[in-house]
């Protein structure tokens, strides 16, 4: 009777720690599956715009102005979106030249960043300039 209580203990005790290890493992892997998951939330794909504005504000002008962007994705990439040569200078800390292909032409755009004090907010206005124009501000 003794062997067999102990046969029993002894069995309940490797069963116990299977279950116990088994329920490990198993939240492990969820664990896992869940980082996963996560990681692949956080690779998203930008938009059309967004790849425009990020190649012109990080890549060219190699700054981190999200105003700038935004302005660039609302306002600027529909007039140049079929454009096959787009570039962007920083002339000044508030003026931009944005230059374009339209129909085998050259386009100059001048964009200037302003702030509103009352608003507590930044701006942007836009004109269209001819090349010659850009000279005076390039000096």
């Amino acid at each position: 009777m003794k062997n067999t209580l102990k046969y029993f203990i002894s069995l309940f005790i490797i069963f116990v720690f299977i279950s116990c290890s088994k329920d490990e493992v198993k939240r492990k892997i969820e664990r896992q599956v869940e980082t996963e998951a996560v990681e692949e939330d956080d690779t998203t794909t930008f938009t059309l715009q967004e790849e425009f504005s990020n190649a012109l504000v990080n890549n060219i002008l190699d700054i981190d102005d999200e105003d700038l962007q935004i302005y660039l994705e609302d306002e600027i990439y529909p007039i140049v979106s079929k454009s096959n040569k787009t570039t962007i200078d920083k002339l000044t800390s508030s003026l931009f030249h944005l230059q374009y292909e339209e129909n085998g032409n050259m386009k100059n755009i001048l964009i200037q960043k302003f702030y509103n004090p009352a608003k507590n907010e930044f701006f942007f206005e836009k004109r269209e300039v001819q090349g010659d124009a850009i000279k005076q501000y390039s000096k």
